[in-house]
């Protein structure tokens, strides 16, 4: 059997081509946008690994949002103080912080700062900063902290002397 080739089907060749190529399109669209760890997008200086501890002195500390993790990701503030914590968002995505209420649970699913500190705004976008000002419970202890746009990955903890 001899292949004519002025016989194929050119519009379902055509169709396949374009159904792959947009596939490859999406492919790589979520790829570029998934935010791989340690990605910045603004020129701010960063490092790849999570720094120490910070301690919230009266001035307030820098809290700096990557793909997908808090730097740093643990903070000690002295019970019963205001604490302000700058919010800087390193990340491709938008983020926040959410801090739980005194009772250790995030009251809201998505913080909007009636129950449960959060950032102001409430979702901080590539290259944006935020700043979150947050009245300390009077007696030591922890609590957690996380961006609700990824509750799981992106966690912190804050250690109340």
């Amino acid at each position: 059997m001899k292949l004519d080739l002025a016989r194929l089907p050119v519009v379902e060749g055509v169709v396949a081509f374009l159904v792959l190529m947009i596939g490859v399109t999406f492919f790589f669209a979520f790829k570029a946008t998934s935010g791989e760890e340690g990605q910045t997008v603004s020129s701010f200086p960063t490092s790849s690994a999570s720094s120490p501890a910070a301690s919230v002195a009266p001035g307030g500390t820098t809290v700096v949002l990557h793909d997908n993790k808090f730097d740093p990701n643990e903070i000690t503030v002295q019970a019963g103080t205001t604490a302000t914590i700058q919010i800087r968002n390193d990340g491709k995505s938008p983020h926040n912080m959410h801090i739980a209420g005194q009772g250790g649970d995030f009251t809201e699913d998505f913080c909007t700062g009636s129950a449960d500190p959060c950032s102001n705004p409430n979702r901080v976008k590539s290259g944006e900063t935020a700043t979150l000002a947050w009245q300390v419970p009077n007696s030591p202890g922890e609590l957690n902290f996380r961006c609700d746009f990824h509750p799981q990955e992106m966690t912190g903890k804050i250690k109340i002397q």
